[in-house]
């Protein structure tokens, strides 16, 4: 008689399983289809997504473990309640599956993205991958392997590069993502954020449309943290002049966006633009320093973001995490918080052309900042949360 594998190491199996067969007979024949150079860049993808994965250990047994550490213990505690609260009140029956197991990672971080766009424009180059479409980064599990493809475009000349660690990411419900150890160099609040926002990806995720899906995501993330709070009364303080300093540092890079955008456009040589350039970057500094110094009170968080060069490659990652953010919280707002509805509304938009999606998200985030003029309006719109195209 053949004894029952116990559930964990059977599940565990199941999973190997089935993460071969989508490499076997999904991935590699796609990723054949492409040139030697693609095939090395998915051998490496396939590679480093794995290896992290070989390395999973089961969260909740490592928090009945006598053996495990007493403060990953209550960090693992928080991760469980995070995937709790999001699945009863954000409508994300993902955290049932994701976020279950955890990774030790012996790296500073689990990949590294570049991003390049011209040195006189914000527009970010696209990569186009099989399964989720174009993108304005190219991920690399390895920092070296990215500081080289960065290089090789930089021989291009005339190009903006940025490198930059990311500490999480998200195979957008090809496996079950785990929680790293890079989760945890965030706060509680930090650590809430980042499970909502990778879940997110999971509800939807519109192929090509980098800005569209980190938006969604991101308002997705800060509406979640908003409500969650509401039953941590004791970090609310916190949270709001985290938030406060977060938007008046976005406010400051949008305004050095809008002054390189009208700079690119309205110098005729190539010189007075990159000298105009120059000029509008030193003067982000100088706010930067005068923002911190004045109504900060000398707060230097955000002081890292200067380590590396302020480029047209890190404005252009910037505007992709952030310009329809307000509209979709806005349009969040007008379900009232139904966020199954919101989800629902969002995939038929999602299932529009880009000058739909344009329009529509652009009423919303007019209606989330209106202007003077806007608010005088005595017939201005009430958007409604159902959407229906061209409507």
């Amino acid at each position: 008689m053949i004894k029952a594998l116990p559930k964990q190491i059977d599940k565990t199996i199941y999973k190997l399983a089935f993460r071969v067969f989508t490499l076997i007979f999904v991935i590699l024949p796609v990723v054949f289809l492409q040139g030697c150079e693609q095939i090395s860049y998915y051998g490496q993808a396939i590679q480093g997504h794995l290896a992290i994965m070989s390395s999973e250990q089961d969260i909740q047994q490592l928090i009945d473990s006598e053996e495990t550490d007493p403060k990953l213990k209550e960090r693992l505690k928080g991760v469980l309640s995070a995937l709790d609260y999001a699945e009863q009140h954000l409508a994300m029956p993902q955290a049932e599956t994701n976020y279950r197991s955890f990774v030790q990672l012996d790296r500073n971080y689990p990949v590294w993205s570049v991003v390049a766009a011209p040195d006189d424009s914000l527009s970010p180059r696209q990569w186009c991958y099989p399964f989720i479409g174009c993108a304005s980064y190219r991920g690399y599990y390895s920092e070296q392997e990215a500081i080289d493809y960065a290089q090789n475009i930089f021989k291009e000349g005339h190009m903006d590069i940025h490198v930059g660690g990311a500490d999480a990411y998200s195979t957008l419900g090809w496996f079950n993502d785990p929680v790293l150890s890079t989760f945890f160099r965030r706060d509680e609040i930090g650590l809430h954020a980042l499970i909502f926002h990778e879940l997110a990806h999971q509800v939807l995720y519109l192929q090509g449309d980098s800005t569209f899906n980190e938006s969604f995501a991101s308002a997705v993330e800060e509406t979640g943290i908003e409500l969650w709070l509401k039953q941590q009364p004791e970090l609310i303080e916190r949270f709001h002049i985290r938030k406060e300093r977060g938007h008046q540092f976005m406010a400051l890079l949008k305004t050095t966006r809008a002054d390189l955008e009208e700079a690119y456009q309205n110098n005729e040589t190539k010189e007075a633009r990159l000298n105009k350039k120059r000029d509008i970057i030193n003067q982000l500094t100088d706010r930067y320093n005068d923002l911190k110094n004045t109504h900060w009170n000398g707060y230097n968080g955000y002081d890292r973001w200067f380590e590396k060069p302020v480029n047209n490659a890190r404005l252009a990652l910037v505007n992709t995490y952030s310009q329809w953010v307000p509209a979709f919280k806005h349009w969040i707002k007008q379900c009232d918080y139904n966020y199954e509805a919101f989800y629902q509304a969002a995939e038929t938009l999602s299932e529009q052309a880009l000058e739909e999606r344009t329009r529509v998200l652009t009423l919303y985030d007019s209606a989330a900042n209106p202007t003077l003029n806007d608010a005088n309006k005595t017939d201005y719109p009430s958007l409604p949360c159902k959407y229906s195209p061209n409507s």
